[in-house]
């Protein structure tokens, strides 16, 4: 029993914590980490690097997404914090909406590395990593819970008051 028990769980843990399927590499298949992207002489390398949309600008050739590089999870989705390890463009054949790809949300890519472009962010030069994506996968927006939650499953209804407790005096 607590085999089976033990197998279950981690299956179960196994199953929790996967690529999505669009995001998966060739299990051969190295992958460029982004702190070593600027360092990098060759380019063509596959890489999976994932963070949140800066700006969104649609070209003649294609769709062109900035986003600010934050470190993936067991699952590949970006875990936002206060550090990042810089920005980055995706290149996207064809359209994307940019009221879906809205700046704030969340987006991961997997694609090939293609070099180093030069670009500003405001007014500042910066040098963005460049990744031809394969395959981009947007993360649903995670909204926050209610604030006042009003949780009670026995007394909820408007036909049940709360019990009032009198204890007497001795």
């Amino acid at each position: 029993m607590n085999r089976l028990m033990l197998v279950f769980i981690v299956l179960f843990i196994n199953g929790c914590a996967t690529v999505p399927s669009d995001l998966r590499s060739g299990p051969d298949q190295a992958l460029l980490p982004f702190s070593e992207a600027s360092t990098v002489i060759t380019h063509g390398q596959a890489a999976r690097w994932g963070g949140e949309i800066a700006h969104v600008s649609n070209l003649q050739q294609g769709s062109q997404l900035e986003v600010v590089q934050f470190s993936l999870n067991a699952s590949g989705r970006p875990l936002k914090t206060d550090k990042s390890g810089g920005r980055f463009r995706i290149l996207v054949p064809g359209f994307i909406d940019p009221a879906i790809y809205a700046p704030g949300r969340l987006v991961t890519a997997l694609g090939t590395f293609t070099g180093i472009k030069q670009g500003k962010v405001g007014e500042q030069e910066y040098a963005f990593p460049t990744l031809e994506s394969e395959q981009i996968h947007l993360w649903p927006e995670i909204k926050d819970p209610p604030v006042h939650c009003d949780c009670d499953p026995f007394f909820s209804s408007p036909f049940m008051m709360r019990p009032i407790i009198v204890v007497p005096a001795k």
